[in-house]
């Protein structure tokens, strides 16, 4: 039976101003699969969009694997809220350029799950029990640093492309 590990739970980043969510969504895309969370079966898990009377409201989730081992998956989840989405038009150096602007918050979530294939079985007998301990455990504690290492950069690249972003 497959057990899940949670690195790190929620990770929040919030924006409020103009930014251009396509062009963050292909960004943010790139990166995942740059790092090996790749989209074999699809990251994009949910994609609802409403209108309403301020704007677009919508909702994405993606689920990001990277199949670390035959053991071993590190996962990134990652939710994005856009409220009052509306586009609009700016002028910069006498062009005009069509953009968007709303309220964003993402919440970042990533975890490993482990015996992805059942490899040990659901009754683990004591020769698996003490294989997962010792001889695992070294293993396990270095994926959990990558994960970790993985979604700080991964949730800066998100905060950097936001406040970075000049129109």
């Amino acid at each position: 039976m497959s057990e899940k590990l949670v690195i790190g739970k929620e990770l929040k980043v919030k924006y409020s101003g103009i930014f251009d969510l396509n062009d963050m969504y292909r960004k943010m895309k790139f990166w995942l699969e740059w790092h090996n969370y790749g989209p074999e079966k699809g990251m994009e898990k949910m994609y609802i969009e409403r209108i309403k009377p301020n704007g677009k409201q919508v909702e994405i989730k993606w689920v990001a694997t990277d199949e670390a081992s035959s053991y071993v998956n590190k996962v990134i989840e990652v939710t994005f809220f856009v409220i009052g989405l509306e586009s609009i038009e700016l002028e910069k150096e006498g062009k005009k350029i069509k953009t968007k602007k709303g309220d964003i918050e993402m919440r970042f979530t990533a975890y490993l799950v482990l015996n992805v294939d059942d490899k040990l079985g659901e009754d683990l007998s004591m020769t698996n029990k003490i294989y997962k301990r010792f001889v695992l455990k070294k293993n396990i504690d270095s994926y959990k640093i990558d994960l970790y290492d993985d979604l700080i950069e991964f949730q800066d690249e998100v905060k950097g492309f936001l406040t970075m972003q000049q129109f």
